[in-house]
């Protein structure tokens, strides 16, 4: 029974035969997964107005049902006209992000590893370049200012050729979560997400072994029958339909569902307190451990004992007692390890198929130390009570209310030049009904039928003189309102309000929109960060053998098992590798090479100036040459001086 307690996972495999044991944390992640039904759904619809197809989820009610307004304004022979003011101020504010260049950066908390820190800074650099963080970092900022939940994967893996630590972006729609309140998701107990796979990467992921290969086959089998899965597992269409996502059939043909689930699961230990590590630590529940912690401590005990010089016996003192370099209750206060029973937490990976096999298990391969780490990194934003709003559903109401003056123009400007049809009741024809007549008067190629019997009038048209005053003002109003919601204003788009407005109060107007976006620039970063800071841990944790690092254009080999205990804090910083910094460094390296202060080549190597290689190559052409004219010059004067002294001496010889 106190095994069943304590060990969550033993306890768990007890509740199933072996063979299809998964289904209770299927049914949790499908739970979790359901829950999230109205945030995927927001982000559809922001998704739609992000891209100017606002319309087609705005619904009016007609014919007994409800219909989008494209559909509306498509049976009425009306074209669909929006200005997607939206969508405009999303990308300036993506283009503010990529303006603002940052990168993390690894800082030695120990001054005197600043040396390693710097290694680990340049790892971390080589591998953002390695995994094009600079291009998925601005498509996951796009997916911050829509959805509000940008999300990396982490993981070690063998890719291209490369075994390295790789990030993969997140679609918010395949991951899953409990519900919580901490705004970075460091609470939650369990988290995963959803892959369509094709059936050779279920092999060259699960199978390890030709009798994986014929199980794999027979299970996917089974979980590829329309049939099976239609009528035992998605019968309740929680999540049917939500931008083609469903949790237990993919969306594309061929592929196959795989259901990645990561638990916070527990298990017997012994926390560890040792003096002489700076962090304590579990270790397994076990009598053999116990028994090395005790020895240890025996070991430790016996070195504060003075020996003899046959370093055999203990030295006494005058009354035959042991002789110790330190008190013993002081040392062992000092020195001893202390441990005691503890549970302790710990992440499980499940990968599942959608009736219930695990295709794989574990406890998770990534430690920081005693620390143990899922893959996961998201950052939901602004993240209230439980609830997500982005920046893109804040702008919402704005572009409603743009669309709606601008279609209400649009119907007054085709009434206007139409005007208003009165029709005599005695002109109606028996070929056309009075809602047909309605009906073909509206369309830009009706045709109105009517009839003059009895003396009835044909029906008459009469114009609107002029066109009302006030829409150009609410449609200006509805622009100004979008952008305060926004931020994005007028001077951050480059824009002058005036003609005559001087640089200095445009540069006040522009930096004073910057602020506005401070707080959304801020949490992103925080983002990066806690990316960065995952990354390190996972390199740290599998990084093995001797890497290459680049440091100032030199390739210096590391041993990585020297420098991963180094305790490292990463922030983030502009990126000194853009082009406002790259022309500071060129100009600061060109003047001291005027100044005589540096090589002239040295500094075309650390300037970064279009064709400088070909200027190197150029100077390295001409010190050759230099060189080999000098090396010549010397030759002809060394053999000048052995002329003279053979002359020399035949001379004395002749005289004697």
């Amino acid at each position: 029974m106190q095994e069943r307690i304590t060990d969550s996972v033993l306890y768990q495999h007890l509740q199933f035969d072996g063979k299809r044991r998964s289904l209770d944390w299927l049914r949790m992640a499908y739970t979790a997964y359901a829950r999230l039904r109205p945030f995927r759904k927001t982000r559809k619809v922001n998704k739609d107005y992000a891209y100017n197809k606002q319309l087609s989820d705005q619904r009016i009610w007609m014919d007994g049902r409800y219909i989008s307004k494209i559909e509306y304004m498509n049976r009425m022979g009306l074209p669909t006209i929006t200005f997607n003011m939206l969508g405009k101020n999303k990308r300036v504010i993506q283009g503010q992000y990529r303006n603002t260049d940052v990168a993390p950066v690894c800082h030695a908390v120990d001054p005197r590893e600043k040396k390693e820190a710097d290694i680990w800074s340049e790892l971390l650099k080589q591998n953002m370049k390695l995994n094009r963080r600079s291009e998925r970092d601005a498509k996951n900022f796009e997916e911050f200012l829509i959805s509000g939940l940008p999300g990396y994967k982490v993981s070690f893996a063998h890719r291209n050729g490369k075994t390295d630590v790789w990030q993969d972006r997140v679609n918010p729609n395949m991951v899953f979560f409990p519900f919580t309140l901490a705004d970075d998701l460091q609470d939650v107990k369990f988290i995963g997400m959803l892959h369509e796979f094709d059936f050779g990467k279920i092999l060259s992921l699960f199978s390890h072994s030709p009798a994986d290969d014929t199980r794999l086959y027979d299970i996917y089998q089974h979980c590829n029958s329309d049939e099976y899965l239609a009528s035992t597992l998605s019968t309740d269409r929680k999540t049917y339909d939500i931008s083609a996502t469903d949790f237990f059939s993919t969306s594309e043909y061929g592929k196959y569902r795989v259901i990645e689930l990561w638990t916070l699961e527990c298990r017997k230990a012994y926390f560890v307190d040792d003096p002489w590590e700076p962090n304590g630590y579990y270790v397994p529940y076990t009598q053999a451990e116990k028994a090395r912690l005790d020895k240890i401590n025996a070991d430790r005990k016996q070195s504060n004992i003075k020996m003899s010089a046959d370093g055999i016996n203990p030295m006494t003192d005058e009354d035959g007692n042991i002789m110790y370099f330190v008190t013993p209750k002081l040392f062992e206060e000092k020195n001893l390890i202390k441990y005691e029973y503890k549970v302790e937490e710990y992440w499980y990976f499940r990968y599942m198929t959608p009736d219930g096999y695990i295709l794989e298990e574990g406890v998770t391969p990534y430690w920081n130390g005693n620390e143990s780490l899922h893959p996961f990194v998201f950052k939901p934003y602004p993240f209230i009570d439980g609830e997500i709003h982005s920046h893109v559903e804040e702008m919402r109401p704005a572009q409603d209310y743009l669309d709606y003056y601008v279609i209400q123009l649009d119907f007054y400007m085709r009434n206007a030049a139409k005007g208003v049809m009165m029709v005599d009741e005695s002109s109606i024809s028996d070929m056309q009904s009075f809602e047909e007549m309605c009906d073909q008067f509206i369309r830009s190629n009706g045709v109105v039928v009517y009839t003059s019997k009895n003396g009835a009038k044909k029906p008459e048209i009469e114009l609107a003189g002029t066109i009302p005053g006030g829409f150009d003002y609410f449609i200006n109003l509805a622009k100004s309102m979008s952008e305060d919601v926004s931020g994005a204003q007028a001077s951050l788009q480059g824009k002058k309000e005036s003609s005559n407005m001087s640089g200095v109060l445009m540069a006040q107007l522009t930096q004073q929109a910057a602020t506005s976006l401070s707080d959304m620039m801020g949490t992103y970063n925080d983002f990066l960060e806690q990316v960065a800071i995952k990354t390190v841990k996972f390199m740290k944790c599998c990084y093995r053998g001797v890497k290459c690092v680049d440091i100032c254009g030199e390739q210096i080999e590391v041993d990585m098992a020297a420098i991963s205990d180094v305790d490292t804090n990463i922030s983030i910083s502009q990126n000194a590798n853009t082009a406002t910094y790259r022309a500071l460094n060129t100009d600061l390296v060109l003047k001291l090479a005027l100044e005589n202060r540096m090589p002239l080549k040295a500094a075309f190597e650390a300037a970064d100036i279009p064709g400088g290689e070909r200027i190197i190559q150029i100077l390295d052409k001409y010190e050759q040459q230099a060189a080999e004219q000098q090396q010549a010059s010397m030759l002809a004067q060394q053999q000048q001086a052995a002329a003279q002294q053979v002359a020399q001496q035949k001379q004395a010889a002749a005289i004697a």
